[in-house]
């Protein structure tokens, strides 16, 4: 009669499963990355607006760290002109991209004053296939208003970065690719009145 080695087939199971094992650990770490640098970029930008000592000019300064710490705007500026990047020259993309960046700050310099008093909340997290992480979360308005806002997240150079915050399930990047690529082909596939457009919003 053959015994079975029970420390044989728990050494086996170890082997075999342990590379999925120490896989669902490694998305769970990621996940709980993905979830506290979202908390942590929503305080902080929460902190900055509703400081009464900051000037506007000091307010979009702030806003801009912010902007350059979490978020990846050269990918979202790629996103947001859809099938028209491949077809821009890289020296005209490089000029996009610094018009696309300027057009942000601009586009929320002259909203900042309107905020103040709001509440941060992070829910969830969920994985968003290759693309990284969606984290969820809530801003309460002081009225009590609740708008739900998700994150999506991606490991870019070994750092977590925002490629596009969905609001109340609009994305920011399509409706931006709807609305540039209206106006690319309006201008007969030229890039260049986008280009001007976004510099002088």
């Amino acid at each position: 009669m053959k015994y079975f080695n029970t420390n044989i087939f728990v050494a086996l199971l170890i082997f075999f499963l342990s590379p999925f094992v120490f896989a669902s650990l490694s998305i769970s770490a990621e996940k709980d990355e993905a979830l506290k640098f979202i908390e942590n970029l929503g305080n902080k930008a929460i902190l900055m607006l509703s400081n009464e000592n900051y000037t506007e000019d000091q307010k979009i300064s702030e806003f801009e760290k912010l902007l350059d710490q979490g978020f990846e705007v050269q990918l979202i500026a790629r996103y947001a002109l859809g099938k028209y990047w491949r077809k821009t020259p890289k020296i005209k993309r490089q000029e996009y991209v610094a018009a696309f960046r300027k057009f942000i700050v601009d586009s929320y310099a002259s909203r900042l004053g309107q905020f103040g008093g709001e509440k941060f909340y992070t829910n969830n997290v969920r994985e968003d296939g290759k693309r990284g992480f969606i984290v969820n979360s809530l801003i309460e308005t002081p009225s009590g208003t609740k708008v739900k806002v998700d994150w999506r997240v991606k490991k870019i150079n070994n750092a977590l970065r925002i490629y596009d915050v969905v609001i109340e399930g609009i994305s920011m990047v399509i409706t931006q690719r709807d609305e540039f690529s209206s106006i690319i082909q309006r201008s007969g596939g030229n890039i260049d009145p986008l280009i001007k457009k976004l510099q002088n919003f």
